[in-house]
This record gives C-alpha cells, structure tokens and sequence, in this order.
C-alpha cells in the first residue's frame, strides 16, 4: 500500500491544529465562565441588597432570592453558602470602599474642620448611591431579625476616623469623638432614607442637584457647629 506523505503530513497538521483550536476553545470558555460568574455574584450581591432593604433578612426566602436573581437556590449556596452569608456579604460589600474614600480624606489632613467638611461631601454622594444599602445598614444597626452569626462590619468608618484623628493629635475635645461621629453617620443616613419628608417641603427629592447640595452644605454647617461646640 503505497502512502501519500503529502497527505499524511496535511492530515498531521490538521489533527494538531484540531487539538489546538480544541484547547484555545476550552481556555476560552473558562474565561467565560469565570466572568459569569463574576456577573451572577454581582446581580445575587445587587437584587438581594434591594430586597433585604425592603423587608428585613426574616422578610425574605432563598427561594424568592433565587428567583429575583434568575438563579437556582443551589447557585446561591455555591457563591455564599447560605442565605446569613449572603446577608453577610451583602451588608459589608461596600466597607472596603469607604474605608478607602474616608482614608484619603484623612491622609495629610491636620485640621479637623477640614475633614469633617470633605468626610461630608465625599459620604453623602456616596451613601446617595447606595440608598437600599443605607437602609440595609440602618435595620441591621437595629437589631431587626439578624441571623445567629451575622455581624456588623467591625471596622466601621466611625472607628477609622476615630483612630486616624487620635493619631494625628488634633488636641482635646469636650464631645467624644467617637459618639460624634456616630451623630454624623446617624444625621448622614437620616437625610439620605427621608425621601418623603423632602417631596412634601420641597416638592422634590436629593435626586435634584440643586437640593441635593442645598443638603450637603447645610449639613456640613450643621456637624461642623456640633464639632466647634465640642473643642
């Protein structure tokens, strides 16, 4: 049997290239996969943060979650375990990032003043952003219906200030630093979940620019009062 060493070397090359486009593809679909799954985590993260705001962590099932979220309960397990660690993550998804937005605030200021007023501006937006999570922080900050296990963040942006003024000496104070700028977060977070009180006054809501920083210097006149008051 005579063989064609053409065409074997052509049917060599077409086997191995096969194989390759094979591999590529799978590399491929990994890299796909792993980005899925990025996005289903962040949509899990997203719906279960809107609706844990709305109804408590007792208020809502896996099952509801699950089909909010357009996943089987299993994918929920897969990424978080169960629905306290979903919660879990859910509540302190956002504490790196506020701590890194205060912490620049903070860095290489010395004057107290200044880092309430830009501790203002830089939250207020922020926490505007993010008002289902505000209000996820202020019924897990009650107490309400929390699982065995689950916490609140344990270093909060409170305690960070708290401890980065301490080192930076800014001098003795009459109001405790630490309550007060709990009074700051408290005042923050009140003005961002009063919706209905700012459309009865004003007709309008923070998501108006011109109300929205209308707010913000009135609050930072406000807290920065409370901290002269205290020094």
């Amino acid at each position: 049997m005579r063989v064609d060493s053409e065409g074997a070397r052509c049917f060599t090359v077409h086997v191995a290239n096969k194989k390759r486009n094979r591999n590529s593809a799978a590399r491929a679909a990994g890299r796909r996969s792993q980005a899925e799954a990025e996005r289903t985590r962040t949509r899990i993260l997203d719906r279960a943060e809107i609706l844990f705001a709305r109804r408590g962590y007792r208020g809502v099932s896996v099952r509801e979650l699950s089909r909010a979220c357009g996943v089987r309960p299993f994918t929920i397990q897969h990424h978080f375990g169960s629905k306290p660690g979903l919660y879990q993550a859910v509540l302190s998804r956002w504490d790196d990032e506020i701590l890194a937005r205060v912490g620049a605030v903070v860095a290489g200021q010395s004057d107290l003043a200044t880092i309430v007023e830009k501790v203002v501006d830089e939250l207020f937006d922020f926490f505007l952003e993010k008002r289902s999570w505000v209000t996820l922080t202020v019924r897990a900050a009650l107490g309400e219906g929390l699982a065995k296990g689950v916490s609140l963040q344990e270093q909060s942006w409170v305690q960070f200030i708290d401890r980065s003024m301490a080192d930076q000496k800014l001098g003795a104070m009459k109001h405790d630093l630490g309550l007060l700028l709990i009074t700051v977060e408290g005042i923050l977070h009140h003005h961002i979940l009063s919706t209905a009180h700012y459309r009865k006054l004003f007709g309008k809501d923070l998501s108006d620019p011109r109300i929205r920083e209308r707010t913000k210097q009135h609050l930072q006149s406000v807290i920065l009062a409370l901290v002269e008051a205290g020094r």
